[in-house]
């Protein structure tokens, strides 16, 4: 019921949830999680990462593809308490409710959070275990299909 009065909310004040988010299975590597998208993207480079503009979120991935204008970054922590820790910070670095192109909810067992920068998009989910961050310019197509290829291997 809460989910839907959120929703009727939003839709009310011309929010909407731009995705529910999807995330690989648990069973997944790191590298497991990138090379899957491979499928799709032709994937140019790959390598580890600890952070993201200054934030520490733990050991992660990060990933660029051909015909993509940004970055994407994957992160698999030990909880789904990590994972919300870790987004939690993101958020609170780049939160700012007054800027073009803003939306954060949480839902207690994922968060979704999207905001404009000065030249790129940045968006941030996380589900399970899981934190999945894709930041460049124009990259609305790639973060829905990146999503999209998740939910279909979790099926």
């Amino acid at each position: 019921m809460l989910i839907f009065s959120v929703l009727a909310i939003l839709s009310l004040t011309g929010c909407a949830v731009p995705f529910f988010p999807e995330v690989p299975p648990s069973s997944y590597s790191l590298d497991a999680a990138i090379n899957v998208l491979a499928g799709k993207y032709y994937l140019l480079d790959s390598g580890h990462v600890e952070g993201f503009g200054g934030i520490e979120l733990g050991q992660g991935r990060y990933a660029t593809f051909a015909d993509v204008d940004g970055i994407l970054l994957v992160f698999k922590y030990e909880s789904e308490e990590e994972a919300k820790e870790r987004w939690g910070a993101l958020t609170k670095k780049y939160g700012n409710p007054f800027r073009l192109k803003y939306f954060k909810i949480s839902m207690g067992n994922y968060g979704v959070f999207t905001v404009r920068l000065e030249k790129s998009d940045l968006y941030a989910w996380y589900k399970d275990n899981w934190l999945i961050i894709v930041n460049g310019d124009n990259v609305e197509r790639f973060v829905q299909d990146v999503n999209n290829i998740y939910k279909t291997i979790r099926q």
